[in-house]
């Protein structure tokens, strides 16, 4: 493993490398998966705060790392600090809002809820199941699949680009998508079968 390319560096060796005291390493993961942390809140908060409340996610997951029981399923654990970190940010808007009696929302807050309520109980409920399970389903996948639909989902790199970063044929690249989209999909629909069952 060559030290200049932090792309072949697994999650759970970075997290070991930090809490074996290397804790600049933690920056890899940081690049890693700033932008999936960012389009997760951005779908949650109003726009304005999305770069705050991601820097406060990342901070709770460095501060909380060694509680991290598989380091393999780093992805997955970041997004529920994130789930959480939204969480308390709508918390405290409720509270300033009940302090101020304000009956709308700010605009750009409204913009984000497409101008509707919140939804209720029931639906948040089951759409944090479905972020579960599809979070789950990505971290169970061989790590090469989901390492190359990251690069191609969340980092918005070209099939090129992948394979130029991890030093592979275009066509290894394009297989292991093919690949990871099918074991997905099935893990999914196998999901999907089994809550259906009386």
């Amino acid at each position: 493993m060559e030290p200049g390319d932090p792309s072949r560096v697994t999650d759970a060796e970075l997290v070991a490398e930090v809490l074996d005291g290397d804790t600049e390493r933690f920056g890899l993961l940081v690049d890693r998966y700033k932008n999936l942390v960012n389009s997760f809140i951005a779908a949650r908060v109003a726009h304005a705060e999305v770069d705050d409340l991601a820097q406060d996610t990342f901070l709770r997951a460095f501060r909380m790392l060694a509680t991290l029981r598989e380091p393999a399923a780093f992805s997955s654990w970041l997004l529920g600090i994130a789930g959480h970190v939204c969480v308390d940010w709508h918390r405290s808007r409720r509270r300033l809002g009940s302090l101020d009696d304000e009956d709308a929302a700010e605009p750009d807050t409204a913009a984000v809820l497409n101008r509707t309520p919140p939804p209720a109980p029931d639906a948040a409920a089951e759409h944090q199941e479905a972020t579960r399970l599809l979070l789950e389903s990505l971290d169970r996948l061989p790590e090469a699949y989901r390492v190359t639909l990251v690069l191609k989902h969340m980092d918005g790199l070209s099939c090129q680009e992948i394979a130029d970063r991890l030093g592979l044929a275009i066509g290894t690249v394009t297989s292991r998508l093919t690949r990871a989209y099918k074991l997905l999909r099935d893990r999914l629909q196998r999901l999907a079968d089994t809550s259906r069952k009386p």
